[in-house]
């Protein structure tokens, strides 16, 4: 049987091994963190990740994955925005016994098509340094995930941001501080969530060269950080007994990530990402209704495991 395969890949994210949706509606953690020394200059970084699979013949299956991260430092203040995305749909065949005869005729096999992952994240986050080691930041993002049964979610975080530690390979710090999530659910209806926030991040190079004129760089690093979001209101939620308590809808982000640099402005990442949502969205509808009083919960844990070639272009 012919099978015509066309695979155009910009990074090694057609790879990804994603567990559909997000069991969370907050951005993963992220490590960034500067001082006032080292921001004592106008410093731009930019970089970028695409990629694209596409298949057909006797696998059918479409997927794109993208994002691209950009920020300024400028003295004591560092804007840092960020933009993330997925779509993966396939089409598989299904039997369908409607004769009741006990065996599959022509007639009944039909073809499915199926979304896997249909989402996308904007982020952006504004650090305003006090000391070395003390900071103050603000974020907002807003974003949406279908196959969790989120239409659209979005909110903001506000809090203070200690550096535990730091020296010329290792650094290591910790964060406080409120959240609110708003949710517009698939499934009909909206809530709103207020959170205490933590976090606590570590970043340190596992590998650093020294070039002819004494410039040490780090070739290859590693990342690990976790994010706790405790909400501190009670809320209405249309699964379970249809009230959770504070503290009950707990969520939780998990990373971790090694980057290596194969050119000077090309590198590989390969990361590893756990969320957690205790009290998850109802599954978003089905072409024909749920049974009254069944509304069935979107999983409480997502994985997504990623490889990726990061293009830098500042």
């Amino acid at each position: 049987m012919d099978a015509v395969v066309l695979r155009a890949a910009v990074s090694i994210a057609g790879l990804i091994a994603l567990i559909p949706g997000s069991a969370s509606g907050q951005p993963n953690p992220t490590f960034t963190y500067g001082t006032p020394e080292e921001a004592a200059a106008v410093e731009w970084a930019a970089s970028g990740e695409a990629g694209v699979l596409y298949t057909t013949g006797n696998s059918r299956t479409t997927t794109f994955t993208g994002s691209a991260k950009a920020s300024r430092k400028a003295g004591n203040n560092k804007l840092e925005v960020e933009a993330t995305g997925a779509f993966a749909r396939s089409t598989v065949r299904i039997a369908v016994e409607s004769n009741d005869d006990g065996v599959i005729s022509a007639d009944e096999i039909q073809e499915q098509d199926a979304t896997s992952a249909k989402n996308a994240l904007f982020k952006a986050r504004y650090d305003r340094f006090l000391t070395e080691h003390n900071s103050l930041y603000v974020s907002a993002a807003a974003g949406f995930d279908e196959p969790a049964g989120k239409d659209l979610f979005g909110g903001g975080q506000v809090g203070y941001s200690r550096l535990l530690f730091k020296n010329d390979r290792h650094e290591a710090k910790a964060e406080v501080g409120y959240d609110f999530t708003y949710e517009s659910l698939s499934a009909g209806g909206s809530t709103s969530i207020h959170s205490a926030r933590g976090f606590v991040g570590y970043k340190g190079a596992l590998r650093v060269e020294t070039d002819d004129d004494g410039k040490v760089s780090t070739t290859t690093s590693a990342e690990a950080s976790i994010e706790g979001l405790f909400n501190v209101n009670a809320l209405d939620v249309p699964t379970g007994d249809g009230r959770a308590s504070a503290f009950e809808d707990t969520r939780l982000i998990g990373i971790a990530g090694v980057t290596t640099q194969l050119f000077d402005d090309i590198s590989m990442a390969v990361s590893f990402t756990v969320k957690f949502d205790n009290v998850p969205a109802p599954l978003a509808p089905f072409a024909l209704p749920y049974a009254p009083g069944f509304v069935p919960e979107a999983e409480k844990l997502d994985t997504i495991t990623k490889a990726t070639l990061i293009v830098s272009f500042l």
